[in-house]
């Protein structure tokens, strides 16, 4: 049983099947797909964001939104829904509606299947033939997995609040000046550390998909390296990033401490105005994950992570008064 999602391509049927279990009720699950305040927040593929003009979930009622791309670019969505049934199943018809040229049209469908207090959620896209199915599926089926990733790291939270850790903080700066300093290496670099360890590597490369590689050292000498790869960049209002440990040659390791601390969390940076000089920081940590032990381990270290991230908003405070 997969904890990640996966794509399967049947050879008699012309469908990309992609299945995901994900650590939180089924109930919950549907209420997030068929409500649009949750729903713009994790559809699509990594680095794209959604703007809903309607959401009306029965039989023929229709969904309409714009998918925007990291390069700005926008695709018009049309979802009229075939069958509703709660909390286990929704069918549409997809196109880009009226006006779209491209001519893009399938089936979809989504079935959760309750697994105690998880669900595994299966999303089957049904093309014109095997032939079509094969040719989209050079780049569907990534994006098929980033969505349903993005949903698992959506509902985790709302499911546990062991599986949430959330610190807030206000600065008097603009929103646009805090989003700098918290996404620029000149900036990071100054105040991106626990208290006591300096960065002694940073290396970024700042768009969806990209990563942000970095090692820090005590005084004495001791290192610990860190890899963000960015999920989801919104300028100067929202910043969403998978956060790892890491080596010197930026590969993926276990907590140098803790082996059972998650390899992964979804990190969330959250840039609130609060007037024209004044901009709050919300910063979440989650664990998306389904394994009880990381959980566990992630809940029993929440005072060490607000004594951590309260040494780097200090510095962080220091360094924008100076700056």
């Amino acid at each position: 049983m997969s904890n990640l999602a996966f794509t399967t391509l049947p050879k008699d049927k012309p469908q990309i099947i992609t299945e995901r279990l994900l650590n939180a009720p089924r109930e919950l699950v549907f209420k997030v797909l068929t409500e649009p305040e949750h729903f713009k927040h994790f559809w699509g593929p990594d680095g794209f964001s959604n703007t809903i003009k309607q959401m009306d979930v029965r039989p023929g009622g229709q969904l309409l939104f714009t998918m925007r791309g990291p390069d700005g670019t926008e695709y018009p969505n049309r979802i009229i829904y075939r069958t509703v049934t709660p909390p286990s199943y929704l069918a549409w018809d997809n196109d880009g509606g009226e006006d779209d040229p491209s001519g893009h049209r399938f089936f979809g469908e989504l079935e959760l299947f309750a697994e105690g207090n998880k669900t595994r959620i299966q999303l089957r896209t049904t093309i014109s033939s095997i032939a079509a199915r094969d040719e989209i599926a050079k780049f569907a089926v990534a994006g098929s997995i980033q969505n349903l990733e993005r949903l698992a790291a959506y509902v985790a939270p709302m499911a546990a609040e062991k599986n949430l850790f959330v610190i807030e903080r206000s600065f008097p700066v603009s929103q646009q000046r805090l989003f700098e300093a918290c996404t620029r290496v000149e900036d990071m670099k100054q105040w991106f550390a626990p208290a006591g360890m300096a960065t002694i590597k940073a290396s970024q490369d700042f768009r969806p998909g990209g990563t942000y590689h970095y090692g820090l050292a005590t005084p004495q000498g001791q290192e610990m390296w860190g890899l963000i790869t960015y999920k989801e960049i919104t300028p100067n209002s929202r910043l969403v990033y998978l956060q790892s440990f890491s080596d010197k040659d930026g590969g993926i390791t276990a907590h140098p401490m803790s082996p059972t601390w998650p390899k992964e969390m979804v990190t969330i940076f959250e840039f609130i105005p609060q007037g024209a000089k004044q901009t709050k920081l919300k910063i979440s940590w989650i664990y998306a994950g389904i394994d009880n032990t990381e959980a566990s381990t992630f809940h029993a270290g929440h005072d060490g992570m607000t004594g951590g991230w309260t040494g780097s908003l200090d510095a962080l405070q220091k360094y924008l008064s100076k700056n």
